[in-house]
């Protein structure tokens, strides 16, 4: 019995010193373990492509056919798109604008993405303006770059309008592991142009539970939690803390960095300097407004330049260029527009609205100004209209003031008349017969002019400008009225007049009806004329029968 006992004792003795290993057949340590822990995954909706275009730029690239290599007649990035207005689209975007000098196949695409999954959810905003015909088109795909395939296309327009629209959020099938991208393809032959913003593309991943070598669950546990013990080795899960000795504070003081429980680092002093080019330093704060030192030149190479001020300003900051006598140019940021010349006179006009013929109304939205001072001087603005005013009522020019296409525009309208029109030697109507067809000889004459019923009247709105003209000084005025002449000689009455009606389309021209009759008084002369030579032929017969019947009677009288 007492040799039993000693054996269990020494085997116990030996088995309680014995090295435990778990998942070994070798252990080296009094507990030994070996196993792979693999973390759990959360799952949810992860982000694969993000871009609301808000800095940087794009590459556009030509498709077959294209002709266009310059901007805007590529994709470009900008805050701004005026022929396809996207509402829907926020700051800057990417944006192709309209081309009448050259033929647009232009694609950007987003940078490639790699899916986890095999579901995918796009998302966009978008602006296309259609011209007209199926020439024209823009188009979205979902493209495979592992594949070189197009997996879906999102849109598909072809001589259809789309402006501020939203690509609802949809999902797409792909390929786990596979890259693809977003391209964006316009082709546009006199198309008005197409704008893409917030682009966002996501994936959605199931939760998946992790493996673990160890686990120790004792109630304390809680993520972010580490093991720790009290002074007698009891072990449990705690919070960590930051801390006791080995806490560390950086300090700034003066030109020293302090580190606490460190050293002490001395870094040069900023001090106050003027450095090369206009540039100052005074503490940290590097500021322009120093004194030229040398002639300075900017490469913008492909990055923009943007100077921009407070949106929410009430009086917002300018940018002005002072010459030597006066300001030759200043932003006006808070009206949306630029001076060149000073303070140009046009701000109560800007945003008011007229009518033109045929009751359409036009909106004032100058972008830029030109002005020339107060005394003789004047203001020129462009924008969704060009709009001149002038200082002494007068507009000169030295020589020839002509249109730029033959026979395509009109001085005035029936309805924005000019009051006068002085020349030394009156106009000039084209008459070359080289230039004419169908000619016949006139079938009016004294028949016709001796119906026209000339009058005398006055002007019942007679006013120049805001001035209107006493009664006393209102001239006696001579000629006809449009709508007797109308019934007699329809040809010298002015009823209708061919307009450009959408600047959009400034070489598409409709017949418009006039509101207010014109008359075409030189076209009333040729009239005249035949008039009087069958008057003359009159006179000739009769002159002849009086002659004829002298005779007679002289004869009678011998």
């Amino acid at each position: 019995m007492k040799k039993l006992i000693w054996c269990l004792l020494f085997a116990g003795s030996i088995q309680m010193n014995a090295q435990v290993g778990i998942n070994t057949t070798n252990p080296t340590a009094t507990l030994h373990i070996v196993g792979t822990t693999i973390p759990g995954v959360a799952g949810g909706t992860t982000t694969l492509i993000t871009n609301d275009f808000t800095t940087g730029s794009i590459t556009s690239i030509a498709g077959t056919g294209n002709t266009c290599t310059v901007a805007p007649n590529i994709w470009n990035v900008s805050a701004t798109s005026t022929s396809a207005s996207c509402t829907t689209c926020t700051g800057n975007r990417a944006y192709i604008e309209y081309s009448a000098s050259c033929n647009q196949n232009q694609m950007f695409k987003t940078a490639v993405f790699t899916p986890t999954t095999t579901a995918i959810t796009i998302g966009f905003n978008y602006s296309y303006n259609d011209f007209t015909g199926n020439d024209d088109s823009f188009i979205v795909t979902l493209y495979n770059e592992t594949t070189a395939s197009v997996v879906a296309t999102l849109v598909n327009l072809a001589g259809t309008d789309m402006l501020d629209a939203t690509y609802t959020p949809t999902v797409a099938t792909v390929v786990s592991g596979n890259n693809y991208s977003l391209r964006f393809t316009y082709t546009g032959i006199d198309d008005f142009g197409a704008a893409v913003d917030n682009i966002l593309i996501t994936q959605t991943t199931a939760a998946v539970p992790g493996t673990y070598t160890f686990r120790l669950q004792d109630g304390t546990q809680s993520d972010g939690r580490v093991m720790t013990s009290d002074a007698n080795g009891n072990g449990y899960w705690k919070t960590p803390t930051i801390g006791g000795a080995d806490a560390q504070t950086l300090s700034i003081v003066g030109n020293d960095i302090s580190i606490s429980n460190g050293n002490t680092i001395t870094i040069p002093s900023g001090g106050s300097n003027t450095y090369t080019n206009g540039l100052t330093l005074t503490g940290s704060t590097v500021r322009l407004g120093g004194t030229l030192t040398q002639n300075t030149s900017i490469n913008l190479d492909t990055y923009d330049l943007t100077f921009s001020s407070n949106n929410t300003a009430t009086t917002p900051g300018e940018i002005t260029f002072q010459g030597k006598d006066r300001i030759v140019m200043n932003t006006g940021f808070a009206d949306n527009y630029i001076n060149f010349g000073g303070y140009a006179s046009l701000d109560i006009d800007d945003g008011t609205t007229f009518t033109d013929t045929g009751n359409t109304s036009f909106t004032k939205d100058f972008v830029a100004g030109f002005y020339g001072g107060l005394t003789g001087g004047n203001a020129i603005s462009t924008g969704s209209i060009e709009y001149i005013v002038d200082g002494t009522a007068e507009l000169f020019t030295k020589y020839s003031f002509s249109p730029l296409t033959d026979n395509s525009g009109t001085c005035g309208t029936s309805n924005h008349r000019w009051n006068s029109v002085y020349s030394t030697n009156g106009t000039i109507n084209t008459s070359d017969a080289n230039l004419k067809k169908e000619i016949k000889p006139l079938n009016y004459g004294i028949t016709e002019l001796m119906k026209l019923k000339p009058v005398t009247y006055k002007w019942k709105n007679n006013k120049i400008g805001d001035t209107t003209i006493p009664e006393n000084l209102q001239e006696n005025k001579i000629g006809f009225l449009a709508q007797d002449l109308l019934k007699v000689v329809p040809e010298v009455v002015k009823t209708h007049d061919w307009r450009v009606t959408d600047e959009k389309k400034p070489n598409t021209f409709h017949y418009v009806k006039n509101e207010n009759l014109g008359v075409m008084y030189s076209d009333i002369v040729p009239i005249t004329v035949k008039a009087i030579q069958e008057q003359q032929s009159q006179i000739e017969a009769l002159k002849k029968e009086i002659e004829e019947l002298k005779a007679l009677v002289k004869k009678q009288i011998k």
